[in-house]
């Protein structure tokens, strides 16, 4: 069985944020649309967007969903952070968590398990959704510098 470190839902989330940057407002409907997000899914990962501040929602007859946060400072990391609240590679990296294995500090798996999910943090954070957004944009083949 494949293990996931990402949802479904950032994935989705992520797309959304790219037709609202480059589209403006759009109704949840027309998002669903245009960026093949199944309709039970939508509402759920918007509903996280705007809670955690990245979309908000404007409703009545012109309504729908916009960003409310520039996309040239949101990161993946951001985005994945509205839907898990905390990014672990593996349970005992939260603060709280008491490992019998590591109770003095020195157990050889909680320090690479650290050392890789420190690795894909700066990951997620290296680049941009703006930047991530313009890759999209690219002819097949060829890469942003």
């Amino acid at each position: 069985m494949p293990v996931v470190l990402i949802i479904r839902e950032v994935e989705y989330a992520i797309r959304i944020l790219a037709e609202l940057y480059k589209s403006g407002s759009l109704p949840a409907a027309e998002l669903s649309k245009r960026r093949n997000v199944p309709s039970p899914f939508i509402y759920r990962v918007l509903k996280k967007l705007e809670a955690s501040g990245i979309v908000e929602i404007k409703r009545g007859p012109k309504g729908g969903y916009s960003l409310c946060r520039d996309c040239g400072e949101l990161t993946m990391y951001d985005v994945i952070n509205a839907f898990e609240n905390t990014f672990l590679v593996i349970e005992c990296m939260k603060e709280d968590y008491d490992c019998s294995n590591n109770r003095d500090m020195s157990c050889y798996l909680h320090n690479e398990f650290g050392r890789i999910q420190n690795i894909l943090k700066k990951e997620f954070q290296r680049n941009s959704l703006e930047e991530l957004i313009a890759e999209e944009e690219l002819p097949s083949g060829t890469k942003n510098s």
